[in-house]
């Protein structure tokens, strides 16, 4: 800062006064741009509507820097040139400032010599008045319906925006933010600041002491995700464990079984099959048949079927040594149990996906198969086994569009019939060293009493080579009208035995008839034995009876047989087949179907569902079976009334919901996790929800998380709030799809109370 002095005796020179005036001018700027320091800003302007198209500017002062420049007196503006023309249009206009310099001069009387007696007095135009003054600028925005207000430069002050219509100014609004705030307004804010500070202060001070002991408890706290994971994993767990349905806060189901879910509710649209699925919205059961049983390429025993044979006798005793009479003995009374042929159900469709939660079937006791499976004329394939396993039990084989199921012992001991013997009873065990199946055994007699029909089993043997009454695999009759001395032929259902396992048949009658028996222990394939108190059975050392085990000798290994059409109404999804029968290792049976309007048979295996011929909703379906093996060993089926198919067509839309599950406690918290398979983003949706009561609670947040190694498999991890406490909930997931042909399922579902 300086300034100019002068002495008493010093004559003033022109460039002094003209400092005088510029020290004090920079002595302002400097102030504005140190102290105050506002780049393009306003003061003390006001802006008001003069009438339609005009607006009054009052006068004011623009900063910009240290320099001020100055709008001395009001101005109008006219906006008539940017007012819009049409009706629907409306425009912003920003009013803005621009500073600039002007000189002003005067007429001023000056010297024309420096000499005072000799100068002569002159008038003379001269530069006066430099001043800063403002220029007032519109910058217009885009005419529009809904307009934008215009872009101001940083380097622009906006002291107002007129919002401008078709019939002239509607609204003015002033640029505040571009306004130089006073120091007493200034004042005011950071007095109010300041209170807030003392109690922001007193409330920090709490927070960081209670932070500090929240810091020392974080390393003893579980992620929540560990926290869930261990909730999920420990539900999952319960259901292995057999633990009792008791309130817990969390419960996690593998969709195999119905008990959780509560198929009886007014909502429900879904079915339990692995995996909580798209319920039918038709379906038609029917028996699974032949074209003509008379072909001459099958062969039937009883209901049984496989392909046409010739007998072979495979195992024989015929030393006819001596005779044994078998109606000797006191006569006992024996239930046996009869064994049904094992149950195979195929399964086939593009809207079958299989269910990778085969594990869970682990936790429900032994090697157990529990689930929905088909009811057939009063008997409901449902199987719960939880005795002793002896054997290596249910085997499951799935895929993506065909799920196939046996078990791999041959007899089921789930159905089971039984069957009173009455009369002296003799049996003698056999050992099977290649497998076969029997058809017929033949009996050397040596006596025929005057009446008495004679039984005939092959049955299963214990441990230590005694015959099982609880296990008989086949029976057969030798009427007393039909004997005679020398070889009878007992006629048996086709019968598979196993190579490496020991048997034995068995013969119950009443009538005092002599069987031929071999001594000296010549035949080592077996044991004679006699009962006499219906179950203990007592082996010879000696003797054995004479007999000759004979078998099918199949014509051909490969032999396709026709069979009855499927049909549907509007269309089939998926094709479902149940019966009795078996497939010994090295054979096959096959399906081949061949929809309406095709001419490609195409099996029932594992395939793109893009290209499965269900996706195109047939309403008719030929069918064929192929049974491929052997010449001693083929598969078998059993087409009785129990063996069945069934076609159905799904739904477009599923909805499951569970029974409610309590808590033990109340919560306004609660998350759901649903895993889906097959699902498609482009056909499908998936909705997560609860219920509580009555009321469906539809979830806060949801998080989707896709599997990186089956894009198709996803979890739906959702939050929901309550309005209320509630100590109980029902899952309730639904989903959609925009083709029938194509739907996803829920493989499992878990909820927890936070």
């Amino acid at each position: 800062m300086q300034r100019t002095s002068f002495a008493d005796a010093e004559i003033a020179d022109y460039a002094d006064f003209d400092a005088i005036g510029q020290q004090a001018q920079n002595a302002i700027d400097e102030l504005w741009q140190d102290a105050i320091g506002y780049p393009a800003h306003w003061a003390a302007f006001t802006v008001a509507r003069k009438s339609a198209q005009e607006i009054t500017v009052s006068a004011g002062r623009y900063v910009a820097g240290k320099i001020v420049y100055a709008h001395e007196a009001p101005a109008d503006v006219n906006l008539q040139l940017h007012i819009p023309v049409a009706a629907s249009d409306q425009r912003w206009v920003a009013v803005l400032l621009r500073g600039r310099e002007i000189t002003e001069t005067a007429t001023r009387p000056f010297e024309t010599s420096d000499d005072p007696e000799t100068s002569v007095i002159v008038n003379r135009t001269t530069p006066k008045t430099i001043r800063r003054v403002v220029d007032l600028i519109v910058q217009p925005g885009e005419a529009n319906p809904v307009p934008v207000k215009p872009v101001v430069d940083s380097t622009d002050a906006c002291i107002a925006l007129v919002l401008l219509t078709s019939s002239g100014i509607d609204a003015i609004e002033p640029g505040n933010s571009d306004r130089v705030k006073t120091l007493y307004e200034v004042e005011g804010r950071v007095t109010a600041l300041e209170v807030d500070l003392d109690g922001l202060f007193m409330r920090t001070e709490t927070i960081e002491t209670q932070i500090v002991n929240i810091q020392g408890k974080l390393t003893e706290i579980p992620r929540r995700e560990v926290i869930r994971q261990m909730q999920r994993d420990i539900g999952a767990a319960r259901l292995k464990v057999d633990l009792p349905d008791e309130a817990r806060a969390y419960v996690f189901d593998d969709g195999l079984i119905p008990d959780r879910w509560d198929m009886t509710h007014v909502d429900w649209l879904a079915r339990i099959e692995e995996g909580v699925r798209f319920g039918f919205a038709a379906e038609a059961q029917a028996r699974l048949e032949v074209q003509a049983e008379d072909d001459p390429r099958i062969a039937f025993r009883g209901r049984r079927m496989v392909p046409a044979f010739d007998e072979v006798t495979r195992i024989a005793n015929t030393s006819l040594d001596g005779t044994l009479n078998i109606s000797q003995l006191v006569h006992t009374e024996v239930t046996a149990i009869s064994k049904e042929a094992s149950r195979v159900r195929v399964t086939y469709g593009p809207t079958m996906g299989a269910c990778e939660n085969a594990a869970g079937w682990s936790g429900l006791g032994g090697d157990a198969r529990v689930g929905q499976m088909l009811s057939v004329n009063g008997e409901l394939f449902e199987v719960v086994y939880v005795g002793v396993n002896n054997g290596p039990g249910h085997q499951t084989y799935g895929v993506r569009t065909v799920r196939y199921e046996a078990y791999s012992e041959p007899y089921w001991e789930y159905v089971t019939e039984q069957v009173g013997l009455n009369g002296s009873i003799y049996g003698q065990s056999f050992l099977v060293a290649q497998p076969m199946q029997v058809t017929s055994l033949d009996l050397s007699f040596a006596r025929v009493d005057t009446d008495g029909d004679v039984h005939v089993f092959i049955v299963e043997t214990t441990t230590g080579g005694m015959p099982r009454f609880d296990a008989v695999l086949a029976q057969g009759k030798l009427n007393h009208a039909d004997l005679v001395v020398g070889w009878n032929k007992a006629v048996l259902p086709i019968t598979l035995l196993e190579s490496g396992k020991r048997y034995a048949f068995v013969t119950v009658t009443t009538g005092a008839h002599a069987l031929h028996i071999s001594g000296s222990n010549k035949y080592t394939g077996g044991t004679q034995f006699l009962t006499t108190d219906g179950a203990f059975a007592q082996g010879s050392t000696e003797t054995d009876i004479c007999f000759r085990l004979n078998a099918a000798r199949y014509r051909s290994p490969r032999t396709v047989i026709p069979m009855q059409a499927l049909n549907l109404a509007d269309g089939m999804t998926q094709i479902d087949m149940l019966f009795a029968g078996w497939v010994p290792g090295g054979c096959t049976l096959g399906w081949e179907i061949r929809p309406s309007g095709s001419n490609v048979w195409t099996e029932l295996d594992d395939g793109d569902p893009a290209t499965n011929p269900l996706v195109g909703l047939p309403a008719s379906v030929e069918l064929r079976m192929v049974m491929m093996g052997t010449a001693d060993l083929q598969p078998m089926i059993q087409l009785d009334q129990k063996a069945i198919s069934r076609v159905a067509r799904n739904r477009n839309t599923m909805r499951g919901v569970t029974k409610s599950f309590p808590f033990g406690f109340s919560t306004t918290s609660i998350q759901t996790q649903f895993t889906l398979d097959s699902f498609d983003p482009d056909r499908h949706t998936f909705t997560p929800a609860i219920m509580v009561g009555n009321t469906v609670v539809n979830p806060n947040t949801t998080e989707i998380t896709v599997d990186p190694q089956r894009p198709s498999r996803r979890t739906y991890l959702s939050t929901y709030t309550l309005g209320a406490a509630a100590n109980a909930a029902r899952m309730r997931p639904a989903a959609a799809t925009n083709n029938v042909a194509s739907v996803p399922f829920v493989q499992d579902a878990f909820i927890a109370a936070l």
